[in-house]
C-alpha cells in the first residue's frame, strides 16, 4: 500500500489512522511545489494524500480513512454499532466544514500569501468564524474522547483541524488545548507526524 504525502499537509491525518491500526504502508513525498518535480502524486490534480492499493485508488483524505477502516474492521477508530457511527461522522462532518473552512482559509493568507498581499479584512473575518466556531464546540465530561470512550476518526479530524487554528493564533480554551495535548501525545501521531514530515 502507498500514500503520497507531503509534509505539514492533510496527509498525516491518514498516516495517523495507519499508525493506529498498525498497518503496513509505504509513504512517499511528493514535490509538491517543486517547479521541476521528480516525484509527483498519481491523483488527477495531483494532490495529496492519494491511496494506492493494489489495484484500488483512492483520493480525498477522509474518503482515505474510511477505506482503510472498512479494511481493518477490528479497529476502534471507525465504529459499527450505528448510534457509535452516527456520533463519529457528526464530528467529522463538523471537523470538515464548520471548523475547517475558516481555518485553511486563514492558514492560506498566512503561510501562501505574501505578508503585504494578504487580505486584512478575510483575515479579520476567518478568525472572526474561527473563534465562534470553536467557541461553539463543548466536550462532553464523561466522554474520553469526542464521540466516547474510544479513540475515532474523528479525534483524528477534529484535534488536527484545532491544531491548526492553535498555528493560526486563534485562542484555545484549557479544555479543547488539553484535549488537543492528549490526541498528540499518542504514539501513533508521533510516528506518523515524523513520517509525514521527511
Amino acid at each position: 500500500m502507498k500514500i503520497y504525502t507531503y509534509p505539514r499537509s492533510r496527509s498525516l491525518r491518514v498516516l495517523w489512522a495507519l499508525e493506529e491500526m498498525g498497518a503496513e504502508y509505504e509513504p512517499i513525498r511528493v514535490d509538491l511545489f517543486s517547479p521541476n518535480p521528480t516525484v509527483i502524486s498519481p491523483h488527477p490534480c495531483g494532490k495529496v494524500p492519494f491511496l494506492i492499493d493494489e489495484k484500488v485508488s483512492v483520493s480525498e483524505t477522509l474518503a482515505i480513512c474510511i477505506y482503510l477502516c472498512e479494511q481493518h474492521p477490528d479497529t476502534c477508530l471507525y465504529p459499527t454499532e450505528p448510534q457509535e457511527k452516527a456520533s463519529v461522522h457528526s464530528w467529522l462532518s463538523f471537523a470538515l466544514t464548520d471548523l475547517e473552512a475558516p481555518v485553511w482559509n486563514l492558514l492560506k493568507q498566512m503561510v501562501f500569501i505574501p505578508e503585504d498581499q494578504r487580505s486584512p479584512d478575510l483575515m479579520s473575518y476567518f478568525t472572526h468564524e474561527a473563534k465562534n466556531v470553536i467557541s461553539q464546540i463543548s466536550l462532553n465530561p464523561t466522554h474520553l474522547w469526542i464521540a466516547g470512550s474510544s479513540f475515532t476518526l474523528a479525534d483524528i479530524f477534529m484535534s488536527h483541524a484545532l491544531q491548526w487554528a492553535k498555528l493560526c493564533g486563534i485562542e484555545i480554551n484549557k479544555e479543547i488545548d488539553g484535549y488537543i495535548t492528549r490526541a498528540m501525545s499518542r504514539p501513533a501521531f508521533l510516528r506518523a507526524q515524523k513520517k509525514n514530515n521527511q
